[in-house]
């Protein structure tokens, strides 16, 4: 054991120990919890990348890192050198430059050409568009909400900017951007989880409106795009339940656009889709601005060194002060393994190997929060011989890497700089990782410097981080609004784009980066904490990974993508020598020499399985892989697959399909291409070739608004809601005629209408105020009644009716006014005179004390 590791006997060690197991005894993880933060071991996401499951022993080294953390940030902030360094730093006020933000509007070429080719195509299958007289346009999109918002505020952009050209186009989905529709024309692949209160339309129901317009609306051309089709290709889930449903997949009035960066799941022996209906955005032959992943690795390797400390632009860096600092038997490797042992009481030895991976993993997660840690101390110009003691034990090297992005993400003027895009693991260590940045900005007087955002998505939690300008990063609004509308203080950022030219760190956490576009000015891309190890890693989870830093080039700097040395040794093509024996005869005697052959290595991103064994499996005895990126046909002899067994069996939807629909097409592109803009501009050049219809449907119907609910109804009600098939916007007269007709509900105000009593008293008495017994356990009334308690009440209408016959005055409580002017007990008494017939006719009454 090296002579820098702690001594676990220390008091400061005990403290950190104590604190884990008082955190775990206190907050046992339940089934709720995993929810929360997420459990990433998700084998049917090809969206996460790299698959590893989160043990409870993992959990404790976790805790007794960031207790370890706590304490330093602790000491840091004691320190009083640190505070006259930093002196009292007064806030200077910036004038930012005033613009207004404006969209690209229109098309660029490459769009305009790839939706004229994929029309030529649909042209050459479809029958003749002047057979309709409607058209309406959907997307479905995967079930995060950040890609679902993302591409409603797209689609609401598209409409507004072809409605200055013709005012009819979608008009009944937005008339104007005020009154716009477009929610429902968005569709995520999430099935409703539970009852809850909700009205607004789910996802279910707007594509069980959609399925049956479908089939009933013969004259409507339907378009639907079916975005991210590679995500979640699993059986009976929402699109699957849709697209591949027989009388939906024979529609003559239906067009089934799927799109993808990664489609490989898509193009098995068992696709649907024709060969001669697949478009792949570019050739061999063309020549483009676009900068995608291969543009990354042929930078890289023109360049020569990997493992380099300087930051060129459009390349791939290994950090290798970073690697160091975490391998396999460094100083810090050595401490965790102790710590490990020490807070799961692991016996004395060698750890197993999955105990391995999760010391490896707490390496990375940590270690690289404390490289950002000491960055910020460096930017603030604190000397590490001050800083240094204050990690005790911690003695890795600060990299140049980290020191390089913080020092110039805010290196323009005026308030500009760039950004720093993080991928962490999990929600909780994204939590933890954006405090610890807040905590050291604060600390070290740099709350205006950079700005910190958390993008948190998953299936029903959507936070993006932009609500944080409202609190935590409400200092940068300011700038935002300055560069994004002119300094209107109403103006609020709704995406990342929004953040163009701001300094930010930007952690994303988990799933979600499918789809989502980052602004120009990113600069860093710290994939540093991502596949530590490559197992089960695929090629479409790592093209769609590294696909966020892909993009048209400009005048704007090209990002730097910092990835790991294992990711690197895998995944760059490479040549290796192979020393070859060789046997042969001269002169009758055996001679022997060696001979040296260069071969290509087996690695490189072609080289991975395209997609997870739950989807796609090899077809034969030998898998085949392509040669570029552009060769789709090796993946054809791969056949769709069923789950493993042992878990939660999922078929893919195509497994032992035979059929392919001439209705369907696939479009092929690299992330960040620009496939929304050209599939949206299909949609425009569609309803351009049918004349332009007016209207998306026979019938305009707009949506009914929920503008109040009973009180009296609970969720429990809420889950006895009928099947609402044929009731939707288009209810289907013929059907509902031939439905029986169903004995209403019982309502906890106005009783239950098939007692014949409550009937009598509607119905034949004419009563137009609620029937007495409801009143009695109405809530309205428990909670108006008082609750003094009272005479018996034979005796104390005895007692009111001798004191009207008195002729006095006396004060009664209404118990239960029945009457058609009143429909709840009075919480006063009142005074009433002896000849009321009111009192004596109506109300059901009894003496009280005058309560005021």
């Amino acid at each position: 054991m090296s002579d820098n590791l702690p001594d676990f006997d220390s008091e400061e060690d005990e403290d950190i120990i104590a604190n884990f197991h008082s955190y775990t005894d206190a907050d046992n993880h339940t089934g709720d919890e995993e929810d929360i933060h997420g459990s990433y071991c998700d084998p049917f996401d090809i969206d996460d990348g790299e698959e590893v499951e989160t043990s409870k022993a993992y959990q404790s080294l976790d805790q007794c890192m960031k207790t370890e953390i706590d304490g330093i940030i602790g000491r840091l902030s004691k320190d009083e050198r640190i505070q006259r360094l930093l002196g009292q730093k007064e806030k200077s006020k910036t004038a930012y430059d005033k613009k207004i933000g404006s969209r690209q509007k229109g098309v660029f070429d490459k769009q305009s050409e790839i939706a004229n080719d994929l029309l030529q195509k649909i042209k050459g299958q479809s029958s003749n568009f002047q057979d309709f007289e409607f058209f309406d346009f959907y997307i479905f999109v995967p079930k995060f909400r950040n890609l679902g918002k993302q591409t409603i505020d797209r689609l609401k952009d598209f409409i507004e900017e072809n409605q200055e050209k013709d005012s009819s186009f979608l008009q009944d989905i937005q008339p104007d951007i005020s009154d716009s529709r477009v929610e429902d024309h968005v569709i995520r692949n999430i099935k409703t989880k539970g009852s809850k209160k909700t009205f607004h339309k789910n996802e279910e129901t707007k594509m069980m409106d959609l399925k049956r317009r479908v089939i009933t609306e013969e004259k409507t051309l339907f378009f639907i795009v079916h975005d991210e089709a590679h995500f979640a290709p699993v059986k009976d889930n929402l699109v699957d339940q849709f697209i591949n449903d027989p009388e939906v997949s024979k529609s003559p009035n239906l067009i089934l656009l799927q799109v993808s960066a990664t489609p490989y799941c898509l193009v098995t022996k068992n696709s649907r889709i024709p060969n001669e209906n697949c478009l792949n955005w570019f050739s061999k032959e063309d020549a483009s601005d676009y900068f995608g992943i291969k543009d990354f690795v042929k930078n890289t390797l023109e360049l020569g060194v990997i493992e380099s400390d300087e930051l060129e632009e459009g390349t791939m860096r290994v950090d290798s002060t970073f690697e160091e600092n975490i391998e396999d038997k460094s100083d810090f490797e050595k401490y965790l393994k102790d710590l490990y042992k020490k807070c799961n009481e692991v016996k004395p030895g060698r750890l197993k190997k999955s105990e391995k991976c999760d010391v490896l993993r707490a390496a990375r997660l940590h270690g690289l929060i404390m490289q950002y840690m000491k960055g910020l101390l460096e930017k603030a110009n604190i000397p590490s011989y001050i800083y240094e003691q204050h990690f005790q034990q911690r003695s890795e090297k600060l990299s140049k890497v980290t020191e390089v992005m913080l020092r110039d993400i805010d290196k323009s003027m005026n308030g500009k700089g760039k950004m720093i895009l993080l991928r962490v693991m999990e929600i909780k260590d994204g939590i933890f990782f954006a405090d610890v940045l807040r905590r050291m900005r604060a600390l070290l007087k740099l709350d205006d410097t950079f700005s910190v955002v958390l993008d948190i998505s998953s299936e029903e939690d959507y936070k993006s981080g932009m609500d944080s300008f409202l609190n935590k990063e409400a200092q940068f609004l300011e700038r935002i609004q300055s560069w994004n509308d002119g300094g209107n203080t109403r103006y609020r950022p709704s995406s990342f784009k929004d953040l163009n030219n701001l300094p930010v760190i930007l952690i994303v956490c988990e799933r979600g980066k499918m789809g989502i576009t980052y602004p120009p000015s990113l600069r860093w891309y710290d994939l540093r904490l991502r596949y530590s190890t490559l197992t089960g890693v695929t090629r479409g989870a790592v093209e769609q990974d590294f696909g966020r830093a892909c993009r048209y080039q400009s005048s704007d700097e090209l990002p730097t993508i910092l990835v790991s040395r294992v990711a690197y040794k895998r995944l760059f093509p490479r040549k290796r020598v192979k020393a070859r024996k060789t046997d042969f005869s001269i002169s009758s005697s055996n001679q022997r020499y060696n001979e040296t052959v260069e071969i290509n290595d087996s690695n490189g991103i072609y080289k991975l399985d395209p997609d997870y064994p739950d989807y796609m499996k090899k077809g034969g005895t030998k898998k085949q892989f392509p040669t570029d990126d552009l060769d789709l046909t090796p993946y054809k002899s791969w056949i769709a697959a069923k789950g493993q067994k042992g878990k939660e069996q999922k078929e893919h939807c195509d497994y032992g399909n035979l059929k392919m629909w001439d209705n369907r097409y696939l479009l092929v592109g690299r992330p960040q291409i620009g496939k929304t803009g050209a599939f949206m501009h299909l949609a425009f050049l569609i309803w351009d070739t049918m004349k332009r219809p007016k209207n998306t449907g026979p019938k305009d119907v707009k949506p009914i608004e929920i503008i109040e609910f009973d009180e009296d109804i609970t969720e429990a009600d809420c889950e006895k809601v009928q099947n609402l098939e044929h009731f939707e916007r288009y209810p289907q007269a013929s059907h509902i005629k031939l439905l029986k007709l169903t004995k209403p509900s019982v309502s906890p105000r106005y009783g239950d209408p098939n007692d014949s009593n409550v009937q009598k008293w509607y119905l034949v008495d004419g009563k137009t105020y609620p029937f007495p017994e409801c009143l009695k356990t109405s809530s309205l009334l428990k909670r108006m009644e008082p609750t003094e308690k009272y005479l018996q009440q034979e005796k104390a209408n005895a007692s009111i009716k001798e004191n009207i016959i008195m002729g006095s005055t006396v004060t009664v409580r209404l118990e239960k006014v029945n009457s058609e002017f009143c429909a709840k007990s009075l919480s006063k008494n009142q005074d009433f005179s002896v000849n009321s017939e009111m009192i004596e006719e109506t109300y059901f009454y009894s003496q009280i004390k005058d309560i005021g």
